[in-house]
């Protein structure tokens, strides 16, 4: 018996969606079946998966952190990781900055895949230092106002 096949949920299209607009302004490389080369010039980007390799990779974690009970409005917390190869921390950094210069203050944008957002904002973010690989990772977290109808709210 196979598994029904469900509709991507608001949050997998807001990911989707962020995703596309990175890639628009060249921070990121997109493949939905996740097969990238290992020499990318862009790092890759996944959904949820923290992959072994590449080196340079952005991962996208969305989570939700409140919902208005009377209005289809949400706020879903997207965990933005990312991965730079090589000895110096600030090369993850800065990357982690260039993501937050496109994401942070954005809104009111209808991303592609129709998610309405009223605004994105860092709430948090720090190093997660070295793996044993010797690269760098840094985490960020976004919180995502944005539009979510459901069945008891309009």
């Amino acid at each position: 018996m196979t598994a029904p096949t469900l509709e991507d949920t608001t949050e997998v299209k807001l990911c989707l969606g962020l995703i596309q607009l990175l890639v628009g302004l060249q921070l990121v490389t997109w493949r939905a079946d996740a097969a990238y080369s290992l020499t990318l010039q862009q790092p890759a980007a996944y959904l949820v998966t923290w992959p072994s390799a590449p080196d340079r990779v952005a991962t996208f974690t969305p989570y939700p952190v409140a919902d208005d009970p009377d209005q289809a409005m949400s706020t879903v917390g997207v965990q933005v990781r990312t991965r730079w190869a090589g000895e110096n921390p600030r090369a993850v950094a800065n990357y982690a900055g260039a993501i937050f210069d496109a994401l942070h203050g954005l809104g009111p944008v209808e991303l592609a895949g129709g998610v309405r957002v009223s605004q994105v904002l860092r709430r948090s973010g720090t190093s997660m230092g070295q793996d044993g690989s010797k690269r760098w990772s840094w985490l960020d977290n976004y919180y995502v106002d944005l539009d979510r109808p459901s069945n008891y709210r309009s």
